[in-house]
């Protein structure tokens, strides 16, 4: 009778353990990186995309995040962006182009232009007068879930201000001297996920029903979205932003994947 006590209590506490590790397994999803093919029998996982775990490890394939040691390069743009503010002008650009490397699993460095830039008066916009209507910055991105379970797995790219700067980027419109801020962050859907490819695609999207991002946060984090803070004279104001843009396509140097699942 004690053996089948005994035996109860180490199959709970094996029960436990599994329950603790599966999360933990996951935890670091999503992230970006390789799925490498290895000699037969010694991958963690079968398949090239390196979702599915191998029986005792014997796959063909293993996961290999980026490190800050790579050049995983990358440039795509998009058409169309439109940043709407509560109560000041629109800004509206032809061209949205995205150039950067990724700088970890999570992580990467960004370069962001618009251009054919101009406001509500129709003024042309800039971030320095020597590039008319072209507006610029350096930025953070990182990646998060939109929606960790399935059905529906999506993943959000975040654009965020390098510190120590707090705008992802400045910019005057006409001849007024006065420095604008875009200010703030905001995620984008990213596609595709669970495979490698050399092609990516990012999809800017506002309510129509509320005039707000969606989405506005990673799943649960923060409310995470833009404002602009507008300069008249020594007076400012502040509202609350959205970005819209088009058909972003980009392209990796090489072939990666953002994994968001492991089964």
């Amino acid at each position: 009778m004690e053996q089948i006590k005994s035996l109860g209590r180490w199959t709970l506490a094996a029960l436990v353990l599994v329950v603790i590790a599966v999360p933990a397994a996951s935890a670091a999803l999503p992230e970006v990186g390789r799925c490498v093919k290895v000699a037969k029998g010694t991958g963690a996982y079968k398949g090239g995309a390196c979702v599915t775990h191998a029986t005792g490890g014997g796959g063909s394939y293993e996961w290999m995040p980026v490190t800050g040691t790579e050049k995983q390069a990358f440039a795509g743009s998009g058409s169309s962006p439109i940043i709407t503010t509560a109560g000041h002008t629109t800004l509206t650009c032809v061209t949205g182009n995205y150039s950067g490397e990724w700088t970890g699993p999570k992580n990467a460095s960004v370069q962001i232009e618009l251009q054919g830039c101009t406001n509500s008066a129709s003024q042309g916009c800039q971030t320095t007068p020597v590039q008319p209507t072209e507006i610029r910055g350096v930025v953070e991105a990182e990646i998060g879930f939109i929606k960790s379970e399935a059905p529906g797995i999506s993943v959000g790219f975040d654009l965020k201000p390098q510190p120590p700067s707090t705008a992802l980027a400045t910019y005057e419109c006409g001849n007024l001297g006065e420095l604008n801020r875009i200010e703030g962050s905001v995620i984008a859907k990213i596609l595709p996920i669970n495979r490698m490819t050399t092609s990516t695609s990012l999809t800017y999207k506002v309510s129509k029903a509320t005039g707000q991002q969606v989405p506005e946060s990673f799943e649960g984090g923060p409310k995470d979205t833009l404002s602009t803070t507008f300069m008249n004279g020594v007076e400012s104001s502040t509202g609350e932003s959205a970005l819209k843009m088009f058909d972003y396509v980009g392209t990796n140097t090489n072939p990666l994947e953002i994994k968001a699942k492991e089964l």
